[in-house]
């Protein structure tokens, strides 16, 4: 059976080899065909060059012929004489080579492809005979391991013989052929997998045996891998990872796997740092990052495999992604190694995912340490991965986050001290491991990271702001995470206390900064605007945890105006942008519960609503004209804004807790919420559209614009639509003379007409024009539905019906507000009033000679056309007036 097996082992070698030998003999032939086509050329030039020297050497340029010698014989000394005018360029130039520059379907298939994939069949073919023999339970296991070995060292002896006649294996055209590299790379996976194979399935070697074994192998392939290429490197770490998937077992042994993967992953990083190959030194990492999750779940009662393997795997990514290749480099020539860093945080995130499950135990604190250290060392010492501290933070935080403490404990925790507040009860032991966790890691790797930023004079601005991210994120983040998993957002004094000392922890340390000698190359001031931002930051969480939902809106609003206050007298940009960054958490905040206190804010008007809005709108205002003494730009800017939308929300709400009995939040609504709320943005509009003549700025200039739109919809769309009260049945509110009308309608009326009037000195004629042609509707409506209250009553729908007194008055009305208009336009001589006026009066003569007519009887028809005759004669004589004073063109001089 053995010698039946080495025999089948043979017969694809003898192919291999014999079609190798066949290409040889064809390739020396080609050449040899090569070398005569180019030696009968130059033989041929020679003769032609030597039949035409003296003609050739007159016309031909002297760039043409850089090799002949010239006239004067010192230039070039001791020319050869045997061959004084052929030139190589020339020959070259002029005779074709035989090789041809592209390569067809064929010669891909046949002998670049075929080589490729009968490497990786190699490969698969040795670990598949392995596992045939064992389903088939034809070899002993010895044997099966033996023959695997024998046809790796045949393939792996078979490439190296390959690669030392490479000079006479030169296949025509096809450089890329690499017959060597690709049978020593199959080689080496059956090496690795039969090894792995006799530890793991067999137990035919000890710990120790496989150690050196599976050592030797990978220092191997490494000699191998530098003398091959990249080929061999690529399928090499391709083949070792993934060849423990194609060797199976029953009983699977996590341990193993781990030391199998550090053995595989080492020659990979000693390769890439010989031959400079960065791409496989991230290749590595990535595929025994995949493996950590496979060893995770291959034992559901113990994740300690998967917790070292982890650990010992980022440990060696920092040290031959980052230590290594930068160990010679100084701050001011580093850059960020983004493709480290991202391997780095890949390695981060997996620590977090592992540390979630229960089965972790113990060993947890250990492992996030020991991921969190080894993640802040190689950040801190080389520059170039200095994102690599702001992923310890942000492990810690997410193992903080998703640690499984209410498994551990058998609860859910009460508090710091989980017995109901008592501050003399025995904590469990896993909350203590998680609260000195919680306390200890961030503040190392915020003063690491502290003072690395501030001793450190030459570092680039981005790497600076990494170094300062990290020292003041970290610890609010992890403040945060066990805020939430330990008093699961409620109200908590001992986080308070802890968030209040935080705060105090970190205005020492930006007394400490602000003591520190400072320079231009040295960013220390970004440092010292984090660490002061981060004080407020911490303060704001302290206020959140102890105070309730209404006050915390109100302490992060006038925390806000302190930061602008402290702005104001010590240059720290950070500090404008904390406002920003305040006005945005807490307008967040507020989108998230409008109504402050999570139900009815209150009596009307003095409410949660004016001091959850009131207040953060006056805060934002002041703030921003703190900020403006220094500078106006986008940081005031987004405080006004800020400010004015604070301001807006709160009249807004305040409309419609007092209309909807005290639901804000209420689905439905009415003509006079609407008009209200219109005429809440008129005043808004006219307000801002005031300050931008006065100081011409985005923020009030695109604010009144927005305030004006959505005062046009809310009218047109709305009053004269949507809840006209003559196209509903809802009564109006009040009685017959003040009613809901007037704040409906009237009220904006005069909004829109005082914006018209501003807007025609400072705004284009169309802005004017709308607010006008808006407040004439709205006044006109006013008018009719005015006429209609006291006519029909609290219903105005048209469905009822008119009287005759009711339709005279809308003719005496349009009869008035034409005249109304006419003696505006005449005042102010503004010929737009004048021709509106005039609009009036037709629709006046047309209602009456048409409506009134057919409609009307008695004394109520002839009052209608007496009172249009001499509103029509009137104008006509006022008119006539006004022409007579006009001088004449006769006068006029020429």
């Amino acid at each position: 059976m053995i010698l039946l097996a080495l025999l089948v082992l043979s017969i694809p070698i003898c192919a291999i080899a014999g079609l190798v030998l066949g290409l040889s003999a064809r390739g020396r032939l080609d050449a040899l065909h090569q070398r005569i086509a180019i030696l009968e050329a130059e033989l041929r030039l020679a003769k032609a060059q030597t039949g035409g020297q003296t003609a050739s050497a007159s016309e031909a340029p002297p760039a043409a012929t850089p090799e002949t010698p010239v006239e004067e014989p010192v230039v070039v000394p001791e020319p050869e004489p045997s061959r004084p005018t052929v030139s190589v360029p020339t020959v070259q130039a002029t005779v074709p080579q035989p090789a041809p520059a592209r390569q067809d379907f064929e010669e891909k298939l046949g002998a670049r492809w075929a080589v490729w994939i009968g490497g990786i069949a190699l490969a698969l073919g040795g670990i598949f005979l392995v596992r045939y023999s064992i389903e088939q339970n034809l070899l002993s296991p010895g044997t099966r391991i033996a023959l695997g070995g024998l046809f790796a060292l045949a393939l792996i002896g078979a490439g190296e013989w390959l690669r030392r006649r490479e000079l006479e294996l030169v296949l025509p055209g096809i450089p890329s052929a690499n017959v060597p590299a690709i049978l020593t790379a199959a080689g080496t996976c059956s090496a690795f997998a039969s090894a792995y194979a006799a530890y793991a399935l067999y137990d035919l070697i000890t710990p120790a045996t496989t150690f050196v074994l599976l050592g030797l192998i990978a220092v191997l392939t490494m000699i191998a891998a530098t003398l091959h290429g990249p080929i061999l490197a690529a399928l090499g770490l391709l083949g070792a990872i993934g060849s423990p998937l194609l060797v199976s077992s029953d009983k699977p042994q996590p341990w193993a796997l781990v030391i199998y993967l550090a053995f595989v992953v080492l020659p990979a990083y000693g390769v890439a740092h010989l031959r400079l190959w960065r791409w496989l030194a991230l290749a590595a990492p990535i595929g025994v990052l995949a493996w950590t999750f496979l060893i995770f779940i291959m034992d559901d009662t113990d994740a300690l495999p998967a917790m070292v393997h982890l650990v010992v795997q980022t440990g060696l990514a920092a040290v031959f992604l980052a230590v290594i290749p930068y160990r010679h480099v100084s701050d001011a020539e580093s850059g960020i190694d983004w493709p480290a860093s991202g391997i780095l945080f890949a390695f981060g995130l997996a620590g977090i995912a592992i540390s979630s499950s229960v089965i972790a135990g113990d060993a947890r604190p250990v492992f996030v340490a020991a991921m969190a250290l080894v993640l802040l060392a190689t950040g801190i010492r080389f520059s170039s991965a200095a994102p690599a501290t702001a992923w310890a933070a942000l492990t810690v935080a997410g193992a903080l986050l998703v640690w499984p403490i209410a498994a551990e404990i058998g609860g859910t925790p009460e508090n710091l001290f989980y017995q109901s507040g008592d501050a003399f009860a025995v904590r469990p032991h896993a909350l203590q491991a998680y609260l000195a966790l919680a306390l200890l890691l961030p503040a190392a790797i915020a003063g690491a990271s502290l003072v690395r930023s501030a001793r450190s004079p030459h570092l680039g601005v981005s790497t600076a702001a990494w170094y300062a991210g990290t020292a003041v994120i970290g610890p609010l983040l992890a403040l945060i995470a066990a805020y939430w998993r330990v008093a699961e957002f409620e109200r908590s004094l001992p986080f308070a206390l802890v968030a209040g000392g935080l705060a105090l922890a970190f205005i020492a340390a930006a007394g400490w900064l602000n003591r520190q000698p400072s320079s231009p190359e040295n960013p220390i001031r970004l440092t010292l605007g984090a660490t002061a931002s981060a004080a407020l930051a911490a303060l704001a969480l302290g206020l959140t945890f102890a105070l309730d939902k209404g006050m915390l809106t109100v302490a992060f609003a006038l925390t806000a105006l302190g930061t602008a206050w402290v702005a104001d007298r010590i240059a720290i940009p950070a500090l404008r942008y904390a406002v920003g960054t305040i006005g945005v958490i807490i307008l967040g905040r507020l989108i998230w519960d409008p109504t402050i206190v999570g139900g009815d804010p209150g009596p009307v008007l003095f409410n949660w609503l004016l001091w959850g809005y009131g207040v953060p709108a006056l805060a934002f205002l002041a703030a921003g004209r703190l900020l403006q003494r220094t500078g106006r730009d986008w940081t005031v800017r987004l405080t006004e804004s800020l400010g004015i939308a604070f301001a807006a929300f709160l009249i807004f709400f305040e409309i419609r807790h007092a209309l909807r009995a005290g639901d804000p939040l209420a689905a439905t609504t009415d003509l006079l919420e609407i008009g209200l709320v219109a005429t809440e943005s008129l005043v808004f509009a006219l307000v801002l559209t005031r300050l931008d003549i006065r100081q011409s700025d985005p923020v009030y200039r695109w604010g009144s614009l927005i305030f004006k739109a959505l005062s046009l919809v809310l009218c047109a769309g709305g009053l004269l639509l949507v809840v006209n009260p003559l196209l509903t049945e809802d009564e109006v509110l009040g009685g017959p003379l003040f009613n809901a009308l007037i704040p409906a309608y009237l009220l904006p009326a005069v909004l829109a007409a005082a914006l018209a009037l501003i807007e025609r000195r400072a705004r284009p004629r169309p802005y004017s024009l709308s607010s006008a042609v808006l407040s004439l509707l709205l006044f006109s409506a006013y008018i009719g539905l005015a006429i209609r209250r006291i006519a029909a009553g609290p219903q105005l729908a048209l469905w009822k019906g008119f009287t005759q007194g009711e339709q005279w008055s809308y003719s005496l009305a349009l009869l008035l507000i034409g005249i109304l208009l006419l003696g505006l336009g005449l005042v102010f001589n503004n010929r737009s009033a004048r021709l509106v006026s005039a609009v009036y009066l037709v629709l006046a003569v047309l209602k009456v000679f048409i409506v009134d007519l057919a409609n009307l009887e008695g004394v109520m028809r002839a009052l209608s056309f007496i009172g249009l005759g001499l509103v029509l004669i009137s104008i006509s004589l006022v008119y006539q007036r006004l022409l007579a004073r006009r001088p004449s063109d006769a006068a006029i001089p020429s």
